[in-house]
């Protein structure tokens, strides 16, 4: 039986929240990719709003729009506040207080973006509401910590429901090898910025 829909809407990206449900979420930080990706994106994007939201169609669009950016994210060419270890630290306290009723399972931050992956927990407040807060809570801290003001993050951010067991083993396994992926670290056990609950 489906899950019953909380809301669907769309900002840049598609996003769908459903009852009880987990999510892998990518935020990125703002001026994190270069004009060339952005442009493919927005190529994908029109394709994507022309097909239906629950087809295989929207999910392989959906997924190569969330792959162009890795791409390009993982070159580390735009703002990369995430280079430096006490914003890091400061990303990962944020982490602890998500959100009432959200539990943050697996979570890596990169130099210019971060993977979590999340789930229901009888929350009080919607998946949408929980990344606003979160995004502004760790905006003001960060920019206070790297003494800058202005955007910090992209307004918009990927997520995508977890439906089956294999998916969300796949999304834990993403998450903890992204470092190794992007030539920051040999082994996810090096990483210091990454928490894995994958066995």
């Amino acid at each position: 039986m489906e899950p019953r829909t909380i809301s669907r809407w769309r900002n840049r990206l598609p996003h769908w929240e459903i009852e009880n449900g987990s999510y892998f979420i990518t935020i990125r930080c703002q001026g994190s990719l270069p004009l060339t990706a952005q442009r493919q994106i927005r190529e994908i994007k029109e394709s994507l709003e022309q097909v239906v939201s629950n087809s295989d169609e929207f999910d392989r669009l959906q997924r190569r729009i969330f792959l162009t950016a890795e791409k390009y994210l993982d070159r580390c060419e735009g703002f990369a506040p995430f280079l430096d270890d006490h914003c890091c630290q400061s990303l990962a306290e944020e982490l602890d207080t998500f959100a009432v009723g959200w539990q943050v399972r697996d979570w890596v931050i990169m130099p210019n973006h971060m993977h979590l992956f999340v789930s229901d927990q009888d929350s009080r407040i919607s998946l949408s509401k929980a990344i606003r807060q979160f995004k502004g809570r760790s905006a003001r801290n960060c920019n206070q910590t790297l003494g800058r003001s202005g955007p910090f993050w992209q307004r918009d951010w990927f997520d995508r429901w977890i439906r089956i067991d294999a998916e969300r083993i796949k999304v834990q396994r993403y998450i903890a090898n992204n470092p190794v992926k992007a030539k920051l670290t040999s082994s996810p056990d090096e990483y210091r910025w990454l928490h894995s609950e994958l066995d």
